[in-house]
Parts: structure tokens; sequence; C-alpha cells
């Protein structure tokens, strides 16, 4: 007979069988492993190389590609350099014009005329301004530059650009002479040569050499150098023009560097031409002024008879 009992027994608990563990991979020795080491070690290298030439260049190629003063230079409104003129009379050019026409004042322009001293006065200058006189042989600007950009701006050259060149004006003579020495001035135009160039001034002589002090041309004034302008800079050019046969009329065509761009602008008087005439005697012409005004000994401005002779 079976025993139930241990029948139960066996049911209820049956037999377990070990269980048999996977084999465990076996571990790389040797050149292998140094191998593999080797790999991880190079890829981070290069990883963090890679990542830092690619942090630099997103930071540095916008500058190389992207000009940033440049870009600021556009956005800003008006001329990238502002130009005041004013006509000065220095020591050594006295205070004389010539009309193109006869000159017939009114009885306020013949009062200031004849009052004592008015040569001297601005209110004279102001009168041959308003009269349209060309300056008698010479004409000196004083030309105030002053810059708006923020890149540097080189003026490179300054140019006459001739309108008019004819024969000396025949209209009123307003004779106010030189009464000093030489000024110091930074350009010379010669404006009777073809091509009109600023020049370096060079001053001959002196108070005590044969013939006096006398002002002669130098050197291109823009052969060696620029001007330059930075924003908010200013530059202050005296420039004369002299003529010892022509009346010319011209005006200042400035050539300059705006970071890489090359541009001009033209310098006048407000639209109008500068002017500069010669003397009529000393061209050698016979015909002599419709009117002249000659300087006085009390500095008035006195009207004389134009076939005198000893005009001024």
């Amino acid at each position: 007979m079976v025993d139930r009992r241990r029948l139960r027994m066996r049911t209820a608990f049956p037999r377990t069988r070990p269980v048999s563990r996977p084999a465990e991979p076996e571990q790389r020795h040797g050149l292998a492993a140094w191998v593999r080491s080797t790999k991880v070690w190079v890829g981070t290298v290069v990883v963090a190389v890679l990542a830092t030439l690619v942090t630099n260049g997103l930071l540095t190629v916008p500058g190389q590609l992207f000009n940033s003063e440049d870009a600021k230079d556009r956005l800003r409104q008006g001329p990238d350099f502002s130009v005041t003129v004013d006509f000065v009379h220095l020591d050594d050019e006295g205070r004389s014009g010539v009309t193109k026409d006869e000159f017939r004042p009114s009885a306020a322009q013949e009062s200031l005329l004849a009052r004592q001293g008015s040569a001297g006065t601005a209110a004279y200058t102001r009168l041959l301004h308003s009269i349209g006189a060309a300056g008698l042989d010479t004409l000196t600007l004083r030309v105030t530059l002053t810059g708006h950009r923020n890149q540097q701006i080189d003026i490179k050259d300054l140019q006459p650009l001739i309108v008019t060149r004819t024969a000396p004006l025949t209209g009123t003579l307003l004779c106010a002479p030189s009464q000093g020495d030489l000024s110091t001035m930074n350009m010379l135009i010669d404006m009777d040569r073809q091509f009109p160039v600023a020049h370096d001034v060079k001053f001959g002589g002196g108070p005590g050499a044969e013939g006096g002090a006398s002002v002669e041309m130098g050197p291109p004034f823009f052969a060696r150098r620029t001007v330059t302008l930075r924003d908010n800079e200013q530059q202050v050019l005296l420039i004369r023009a002299v003529t010892q046969r022509h009346y010319v009329a011209f005006r200042l065509e400035a050539s300059y560097m705006l970071g890489s761009h090359e541009k001009k602008t033209v310098i006048d008087d407000h639209g109008k031409p500068f002017q500069v005439t010669a003397l009529l005697s000393a061209t050698g012409k016979a015909s002599s002024y419709r009117s002249v005004y000659r300087l006085q000994q009390d500095f008035s401005m006195r009207r004389i008879d134009p076939h005198g002779g000893g005009l001024c």
C-alpha cells in the first residue's frame, strides 16, 4: 500500500532543482583594454576641442562679417560732417572787393561808407558780401569741419571746381588795401592755373629782405597728408585763393573716405560759388571801372574819379 501521507507531503513540497547562473563574460585585459580606454580619452578631447572652436567661432564670426560701426553710421541722420565757411580778411590782404555791375549804394549804405573807420568794421565786410563783391586778388576762407560719424573720416583731397573763369570784373571797385604783415594760412590755390590744386604755404623773404616778405606755393597739400575727423571733432582750414589775371567763380569738392567707402561733397557759399578777381591795372587792360571807392586816411570809403589813376 502506498503511504498517502508521504504522497501528500511530496505533492505540497515539490523537490527543487539547482538554478544554473549564466556565465559572466570574461574581462578584457591587455592590449584590447588599453585600446578601448584610449579611444574614450581621445573622443573626449576631440569633443571638448570642437565645442571650444564652435563657441569661439560663434562669438567672433559676427565681428568678422558685420561692421557694427558702419551699421551705426548708416542709421545716423544728416551729413557725414558739417561745414561752416567764414570770409576772413587777414592782415596782408586788406578789405577790397569788385562787383560785376556798377554798385549804386542806398542812402544808408552811402552813410556807412562815409563813416570814419568804416572800412575796419564788420558792417563793411557784410556790405561787401551782400552786394556780391568778389575778393580783389585774394580770397581767404576759414572752413570749419565737424565730424558726425562713429568711423573716422579721412579727407584726402580738396579740389576747386571752376564755375566761371573770365577777364577781371569791371563794375565797382572798393579799394581798402593791406595795412599789415603776412598772416598764417593752411592752403594756397592759384586760380590762374589750368587745373588748380591746393598747396602748402611757404613764406619767403622777410621784413628785412629785398622786396619784403612773400607768400609762395609749397608742395601739394594732400600729397603727403589727409585731414582726419572723428565723431564731434573739429578741424579748421584757412584756404586762400589767388589770381593775377582772371575773374574766377568756384566751389570746393572734398573727396574723403568713411570706413571703406569713398565719398564726395561740395562746399560753397550757401549754394553760390566763391569769387575772386584780379585788379584791372595788373592785367594791362585799358578799360576802367565804372565807379571806385577808395580808403581815406580816416579809414572811411569815399567815391573818387575812376579815370584818375592810382585807383588801388
